[in-house]
């Protein structure tokens, strides 16, 4: 697996580097945000680690960038208490974030966890595709398609909806989502749910604000429903 470490502290990419290569990954890297632009269309890691205060272009703009051509694993690092950093980094595409300082251990806990999501995505069904209603997911290509209009799904995303739509009508708290999702029990990682559903609506419903797909369930969680002109599994 390969990948990339963008981050304006030499050290910090040196000692990353240094971690990763000891855990048998191959390891690019990147100072600035043009370098990590450029050395990754270059390489094309699997995964990036993409802090969100590069110079020359922010982490932001990259992954912004990056979501517009591939499906990229994204992972930001955001400094201690920036909430807005880290919704933010998740409504543009990001698929998780991780905040300095943290541990090496923790570290590739993460790693492991979402490199784990992205390979194993295709064993969750027998199918390559699922519907509900008039929303198809494409697991492989992670690919949402609402009534014709297609739209990219980051690996996040993908694993989300997924979820939500092998348990037709079934309310999932945002525990159970974070634990199948995520693969954690980590209580912290719960307000990653929220921005991340939103994210979703954007892509899958016809108004985002008035959802008929993904619905909240107040003091309970999140359902995927089927609108009622559309009862019934679509084949």
């Amino acid at each position: 697996m390969k990948i990339m470490v963008a981050d304006g502290d030499p050290e910090l990419v040196a000692m990353l580097s240094y971690l990763l290569k000891g855990h048998g990954f191959d390891v690019v890297r990147a100072f600035d945000g043009e370098q990590a632009i450029k050395y990754w269309r270059e390489t094309l890691p699997d995964l990036v680690i993409l802090d969100v205060q590069l110079s020359k272009l922010n982490g932001f703009e990259v992954c912004r960038q990056m979501r517009q051509e591939t499906n990229s694993i994204v992972l930001i690092l955001t400094a201690p208490g920036c909430e807005d950093d880290e919704v933010y980094g998740l409504e543009i595409g990001a698929d998780d974030f991780l905040r300095k300082p943290f541990s090496p251990r923790r570290l590739l806990a993460r790693i492991n966890a979402i490199s784990r999501r992205s390979l194993d995505i295709p064993l969750f069904s027998s199918s390559s595709t699922i519907s509900v209603g008039s929303v198809t997911l494409d697991v492989m290509g992670r690919e949402a398609t609402r009534d014709g209009i297609k739209a990219r799904l980051t690996s996040m995303e993908s694993h989300l909806l997924h979820l939500l739509m092998t348990h037709p009508g079934q309310v999932l708290p945002t525990n159970i989502i974070v634990e199948r999702v995520w693969g954690t029990d980590d209580q912290g990682l719960q307000a990653l749910v929220k921005p991340h559903i939103r994210h979703l609506r954007q892509k899958v419903e016809l108004d985002p604000d008035n959802p008929q797909y993904i619905v909240t369930v107040p003091g309970a969680g999140y359902s995927f429903t089927k609108p009622r002109s559309t009862q019934g599994m679509c084949k």
